[in-house]
């Protein structure tokens, strides 16, 4: 514990370092929050209850020491089908961050039903209208980096995903208006593999070239990594609800703490996973 609090001091998490330096844009970040209607549905092995990880997270983020930016949940926010009884226990169960003044934004993942969120959720369908046709996606203006809520989900309950032309073309446009902010997507999908993005290759020939692209986040695999290709952080965000294997695996949300010339992630996990260094991390941003 005492070492894990070190850690978390010397990555500027510790309200004296705050105070010392200019502080950083404070973001929640979780992935594969699986809410179904039925408050009391288990699944997984061995079974957990969606809504029941989920208010454990929240009451972690209520009870920071700041209030952060915004949580974003990369995808697969509700159960399998994206039911609207699946949206509306999500509204209710994030009102409390609402309340705290703390607004949710959402990508939408394979489970996700984008007509039925918007349905639940017209304020976030005014956030993406005029920006791609039939997509979720938007644009987050933050002191130190700009978010790009990016949507991979081609339709529901087909598991690959896919951005599309049109979503790429306004990406690379938008990006291009913005050459010298840092630029931080979040989306569903992994970067490659049979169940991952089917038009990476277009994906990273739209990033790669643009140095204010300084990481890509996502979900989909319920398990945690971070990783680098030519400088990009890729950042994959553990499972909040089941998990695909108990076995080392950590069930977190993460704060991310977003300066000037890098990030500093903190993986808050709930199943008792160990990871090194109390799972904080520090990403630079290429230049």
């Amino acid at each position: 514990m005492a070492s894990s609090l070190a850690g978390a001091a010397a990555l500027g998490w510790g309200a004296k370092t705050r105070a010392q330096v200019p502080g950083p844009d404070r973001w929640i970040l979780l992935a594969d929050a699986h809410i179904p209607g039925d408050r009391d549905r288990a699944e997984g092995k061995p079974p957990v209850k969606p809504v029941e990880k989920f208010a454990a997270m929240r009451t972690g983020v209520l009870a920071l020491d700041y209030t952060p930016a915004g949580v974003l949940i990369a995808g697969d926010c509700v159960f399998l089908h994206g039911e609207h009884e699946d949206y509306v226990t999500l509204k209710e169960e994030s009102q409390p961050l609402a309340d705290a003044g703390i607004p949710l934004h959402m990508s939408m993942g394979n489970h996700d039903n984008r007509q039925r969120f918007w349905g639940v959720f017209p304020d976030h369908q005014k956030r993406s209208a005029g920006a791609v046709e039939g997509k979720h996606a938007y644009i987050l203006d933050a002191p130190r980096a700009t978010w790009f809520v990016l949507d991979s989900n081609r339709e529901t309950d087909f598991t690959p995903g896919e951005f599309g032309a049109a979503q790429l073309e306004w990406l690379a446009n938008e990006l291009d208006q913005r050459p010298d902010k840092p630029a931080l997507l979040i989306a569903h999908h992994y970067p490659e593999g049979e169940n991952g993005l089917l038009d990476f290759p277009a994906f990273w020939s739209v990033i790669q070239p643009r140095k204010q692209v300084k990481a890509y986040v996502y979900g989909h695999s319920h398990v945690w990594s971070q990783q680098q290709r030519e400088g990009i952080h890729f950042i994959n965000l553990p499972g909040l609800a089941w998990l695909f294997s108990e076995a080392g695996v950590p069930r977190a949300w993460v704060e991310a703490a977003v300066h000037d010339d890098r990030a500093e992630l903190g993986v808050r996990v709930m199943n008792g996973v160990t990871l090194p260094d109390g799972g904080n991390y520090t990403l630079p941003w290429r230049t």
